[in-house]
Parts: structure tokens; C-alpha cells; sequence
């Protein structure tokens, strides 16, 4: 029994809180003056003990044809409103006078004739046959019903009838005389309602808009990155308009607008509303960038930073774009027609603007094959040389060791050979060093064995592969050829661990009494010398001074005979 109790409840308080749905309503038939009163009266009914999906119900016996389709709803449901309000301070209605096959195409129910700003005015409620054959509450009847509710308001409900109370009944009873008669196209209590709209939303706009701003700038300040004043306040103003406009437009809903009004205002509110949320999300757009913009630093992958600055435009472009497309559907303009017809007249363009389609797709190959990041040192086809400073849409931007900024058009990209030095795990570096022709072979051979020893104890060379030796016996030095590699991230550090080696070479070689060659001449002034080797030919005196000299050389080096590059 506990566990059937609350199904019990619920079922109970599902019927109380719609006790019309227990009737049933007739079928949605309106093929005579009968049926559609029948229907009407019978749905109303169901809104008035408090089944609101009956109200949607109930405005399919009005002829809303010519309302606009921006206010039709909320306008049709006003009608059937005030419709309901005069017929029951009629009379009780009885379906069996109401004629099933009346003659002509309209049927007059009520007709009343009275003054209205000292001129005379025929009221009248009818029901008239459409072009369908569907028997409808009328135009006449639909644009007259506020002024014939106005008259009849004063008289009590027909005796079995139930009447139809709301919180807007409610308000409108309690209201003064005064407040019904109108003033320069509204009424009275209209103008103050619509003031009071007007101030309501202007405050709740303010505190909301505070409310959301401190929250994601104290969201951004947790994540670490700062919002400075300036785009704050370009965000603040579209955020309010915003948030003004959609109390704006929820509040003319209730304030009984003739159609014609009710259905500028909620323009004008749509329209204020998509240009503002256009310009709002357009800011936003800088917020979120801010925020990427701190990830990509924090990252080590360059490639974000080519990525933020492209999302950014693009982002902001659709959001322009898509804008102007919802504020020209809030103008009933035929946005359908006006994309085809800027699809047709894009393939002209797109002829035209080849070469800026071309760009368009060479910025994607830039995002997928990533040949450089921003601040790589790269050469394009072996002529522009520079830092990557910037990848657009269209174009990118090098600047040159000159200082000079180079643009390069996106499309020259695609297939062009892109020489990305930034892109290296280690920097070469090449030189000869030059020492006196009078150094002895030992100590060139130490002072080799020395240098190696310097790049091995390095932090940022590369121990794997690096050499240096005796490699030239040049003009003027005796020339030992050093090729290294560092493993920098940047030209500048590389010149300064370039520098650092140098230096650390020069300290060896001045310990080791090594000295540095430069160009020079030297004359040698000799005497005669007595020869060993008298009495044979002069070729055979020089074979064997040459073999005595070189005798045992080669057999015992002084070098190793297995390469001293590596580890």
C-alpha cells in the first residue's frame, strides 16, 4: 500500500490540474457555423479550468491569415481571449440556434452598433466561410472583439457559464477607469505597462550583465589570463542589449498589443536582440582566443600559435556572417532566394577571386602539413630569408634579418620549397683553425685530442657525432678542421654557445703553447751544406735522405688509428 500511495497522488494531482482533459474535446471540425462555435467554446472551456494546451486549440476556429507570422500566436490567443470574455457576458450559448447550413458565406452571430471617438462603428461577431470551405471566426470580428470586450466588460457572466479568471483578469479589474481609454495609438495602462517594461529590463540588463561578467572574467583570472578595460567594455554593452532585449520581448508578449504593434515590437526586440548576441559572441570570440592564447604558450608545440590567430578570423567571420542571416529572417526577408542567388553569383566570383581561393587553401596546408611555426627561421625557394612572424588567411608574414617585413601570399605556398631552419634538432657549425707551421706534431696531435675533450664536457653540443683533425697543410698554417653540432632552440643561442666553444678552444690552445696562425712570409738565409752521400748521382743522394728520414714513421704514429668523433 506505501508503495502505490504515491502513484495514487500523482495520478490524483494530475487530474485536478487538468480537469478539462477528463471531458475530452470535439474533434477539430469547422464545417459549419455549429461545429466551430461548438469547438471554440468547448476548448476555451478547458483553458478556463486550467488546461493552457487548450488555448492552442482554441485559435484554430480564428481566421489568423492576416496576422503576421512573427505576432500570429500570441496575437490569435489574445482574440480568443477576449472572444471568450464577450460571449459570456452575452448570453449562454445555445449550439441548436446556430444553424448548420446558413446562407451565403457568413454567418453574423452578435451585432451591435455604438459611438466610438464621437463617430458611429459597427461590431459584429461572425463566422464567414474560406476559400478551404472552413467556417472561421471572421477578420471583422477578430479586429473589432477588443473594443466589443471594452463594452460589455461592466455586464456579469451568462447564469451557467463559467467565467474566465487569470492573473491579467485579475490586474486589468483592479486597474482605474482611465487606464482603458487610449492615448496616441495605445491605451493608458499600456503605456505604463510598456514604461514599466522598459525600466524592469534596463535593471534586471544591468544586474545580470554584472553578474555574468565578474563570472568569466574571475574564471578567465583562475586560468591566468587578464582582461584588460577596453575589452570588457566592448563586450558589456552588447551583453546588456542583449539581456535587454530578451526581457524586452518576453514582457510586450502580455501587454494585449493590437496585432499590427505587438508585431513591430517583437520585430524590433528580434532584430536587437540577433545584432546584439552577433556583436556580444563577436567579443566573446577575443575572450576565448585569450584564453587558448595562455594554453598555446604554456604548450611546446608552436603550432597553436598558427592555429589561434586563424581561428579567430574565421570565427569571427561566420559570426558576422550567420548574423546578417538571422536579422534578415527577422525581417521576413527571403533569405532562401538571397543564398541562392549569392550561390549563383559565387561561382562568378569564385572565377574571379581565384587567386584568393588559392590563398584560402594554401593557409589549410599550412595547418596540416605545417612546414613552419611561428618564429621559425625559414628559407622560401632559396630567396626570402627571415623569422615567421604572422600566418593569416591570406597571406603570412616574414621578417628579415633586415628588420624589413615580407608578405607572401598563401598560394605561393602550396608549391613552393620551404626551407624550414628553425625546424633543426641540431645547429652545424664548420671553421678551420690555423696553427704555426713550427708547432710540433705531438702537440698537435694533444691539441686535437684536447678539443675533443672540450666538445665531449659541452652542455649543448652534440656528442654523438663531431670532428677534429689535422686536415690541410695550407699556405700559411697548418689547418685543423673543426665540425661540430649544438643543440640550441634559436639563432642566438647558438652564437652564444658557438662563442663559448671559441673561447674555451683559445683557453686550451694558451695552456697547451699553442699559437694561432695568421699570413706570413718568411725568408731563410742558408750556407752550404756539406753532403753525406758524395760520389753518388745527385737522385740517389735525395732517396736515401728521404727513406733515413722517414724511416720507422708510419710504424709507430702518434695517433690512434680509429676515429676519436664519438664517445
Amino acid at each position: 500500500m506505501k508503495k502505490t500511495y504515491p502513484i495514487l497522488l500523482f495520478l490524483l494531482s494530475f487530474i485536478i490540474s487538468f480537469p478539462a482533459l477528463s471531458e475530452g474535446y470535439p474533434e477539430a471540425s469547422f464545417d459549419s457555423p455549429r461545429a466551430t462555435f461548438r469547438y471554440f467554446l468547448k476548448t476555451m472551456k478547458g483553458h478556463k479550468l486550467g488546461d493552457d494546451k487548450a488555448l492552442d486549440l482554441a485559435i484554430k476556429a480564428l481566421d489568423l491569415s492576416h496576422f503576421d507570422s512573427n505576432s500570429r500566436e500570441i496575437s490569435g490567443k489574445t482574440a480568443a481571449i477576449k472572444l471568450i470574455n464577450t460571449l459570456d457576458r452575452l448570453e449562454f450559448v445555445q449550439y441548436e440556434d446556430i444553424p448548420l447550413k446558413p446562407k451565403g458565406n457568413t454567418w453574423v452571430y452578435k451585432k451591435l452598433k455604438t459611438q466610438v471617438d464621437g463617430g458611429a462603428a459597427s461590431l459584429q461577431i461572425s463566422v464567414s466561410q474560406n476559400k478551404q470551405g472552413l467556417w472561421l471566426f471572421d477578420r471583422k470580428t477578430i479586429k473589432n472583439i477588443a473594443l466589443f470586450e471594452r463594452l460589455v466588460k461592466d455586464k456579469k457572466v451568462a447564469s451557467g457559464v463559467t467565467a474566465y479568471d487569470s492573473w491579467r483578469e485579475r490586474i486589468k479589474r483592479g486597474m482605474p477607469a482611465w487606464t482603458a481609454k487610449r492615448t496616441f495609438v495605445l491605451l493608458n495602462g499600456q503605456w505604463i505597462a510598456l514604461l514599466a517594461l522598459i525600466f524592469l529590463s534596463f535593471l534586471t540588463e544591468r544586474i545580470i550583465r554584472f553578474i555574468l561578467l565578474n563570472i568569466l572574467i574571475e574564471f578567465l583570472a583562475k586560468k591566468g589570463v587578464r582582461i584588460s578595460d577596453e575589452l570588457r567594455e566592448k563586450l558589456s554593452f552588447p551583453l546588456g542589449l542583449t539581456i535587454f532585449a530578451v526581457f524586452w520581448s518576453l514582457g510586450v508578449r502580455f501587454l494585449e498589443f493590437q496585432d499590427g504593434t505587438l508585431s513591430w515590437l517583437l520585430r524590433g526586440g528580434q532584430v536587437v536582440f540577433t545584432v546584439a548576441l552577433m556583436m556580444a559572441i563577436y567579443q566573446l570570440v577575443d575572450f576565448v582566443c585569450l584564453y587558448l592564447e595562455k594554453k598555446a604558450f604554456e604548450s611546446e608545440n608552436k603550432f597553436d600559435d598558427i592555429l589561434i590567430p586563424l581561428i579567430r578570423k574565421s570565427s569571427k567571420t561566420f559570426v558576422v556572417a550567420v548574423g546578417i542571416i538571422a536579422v534578415g529572417d527577422s525581417l521576413n526577408l527571403d533569405m532562401k532566394g538571397l543564398l541562392a542567388g549569392m550561390g549563383i553569383a559565387g561561382l562568378g566570383v569564385s572565377l574571379a577571386a581565384k587567386d584568393t581561393l588559392s590563398n584560402l587553401f594554401g593557409s589549410l596546408t599550412v595547418l596540416l602539413d605545417r612546414p613552419f611555426r611561428i618564429g621559425d627561421w625559414v628559407i622560401i625557394d632559396g630567396k626570402i630569408e627571415g623569422t615567421v612572424e604572422e600566418v593569416g588567411l591570406r597571406s603570412c608574414r616574414i621578417r628579415t634579418f633586415h628588420n624589413s617585413l615580407i608578405t607572401i601570399p598563401n598560394g605561393l605556398l602550396t608549391n613552393a620549397s620551404i626551407d624550414n631552419l628553425g625546424m633543426r634538432e641540431y645547429r652545424r657549425f664548420s671553421t678551420t683553425l690555423g696553427v704555426q707551421y713550427d708547432t710540433p706534431p705531438e702537440k698537435v696531435e694533444a691539441f686535437c685530442e684536447g678539443i675533443r675533450q672540450v666538445i665531449r664536457e659541452h652542455p649543448h653540443t652534440r656528442k654523438d657525432y663531431f670532428n677534429v683533425y689535422l686536415n690541410n697543410l695550407g699556405a700559411h698554417s697548418l689547418d685543423i678542421i673543426l665540425y661540430v653540432f649544438f643543440k640550441c632552440p634559436d639563432w642566438s643561442e647558438e652564437l652564444n654557445q658557438r662563442h663559448r666553444l671559441l673561447i674555451d678552444i683559445l683557453r686550451l690552445g694558451s695552456e697547451m703553447g699553442v699559437e694561432f696562425a695568421f699570413p706570413t712570409q718568411t725568408l731563410h738565409m742558408i750556407s752550404g751544406e756539406s753532403v753525406k752521400y758524395d760520389g753518388l748521382p745527385l737522385q740517389d743522394q735525395i732517396d736515401l735522405y728521404a727513406k733515413e728520414r722517414a724511416q720507422g714513421i708510419v710504424e709507430k704514429p702518434i695517433s690512434p688509428p680509429q676515429a676519436r668523433s664519438s664517445l
